[in-house]
């Protein structure tokens, strides 16, 4: 299975909406190269809580194909600062987020659609 290395998150604060910056490798294994094997990548940023904890926001979900042993990866977007403040201001506590990056192996499956329906003697 392909994996994740030096996952890394950067929030540079501004008054009302944040630069935010998640970076990260992803390697392949020698049979997912071959295969040219296709993944979904979801990155979201999530706020640490006692009990569970909070999806703030996604940042990206895409494909990414294994097309070469590693491929490096940076997900930059801003994002307002509400949605940052995951303790609310409320109560005056710091807010600690954190970016998580999923890969799930990408399966095709087939559709079927039907057209409308007209209603006639034929």
């Amino acid at each position: 299975m392909a994996t994740i290395s030096k996952l890394k998150l950067d929030i540079k604060k501004g008054s009302s909406v944040s630069d935010v910056m998640v970076s990260y490798d992803i390697c392949f294994n020698h049979c997912e190269r071959l295969a040219e094997s296709v993944f979904i990548e979801k990155v979201t940023l999530w706020g640490e809580d006692f009990g569970p904890d909070d999806r703030l926001i996604t940042l990206s979900h895409n494909c990414v194909k294994a097309s070469k042993p590693c491929v490096s990866r940076k997900i930059a977007r801003k994002v307002p600062n509400k949605i940052l403040d995951e303790d609310d201001t409320f109560f005056n506590r710091k807010d600690e987020v954190y970016a998580r990056v999923s890969l799930t192996p990408f399966t095709p499956a087939g559709k079927v659609a039907d057209s409308n329906i007209i209603s006639s003697r034929f």
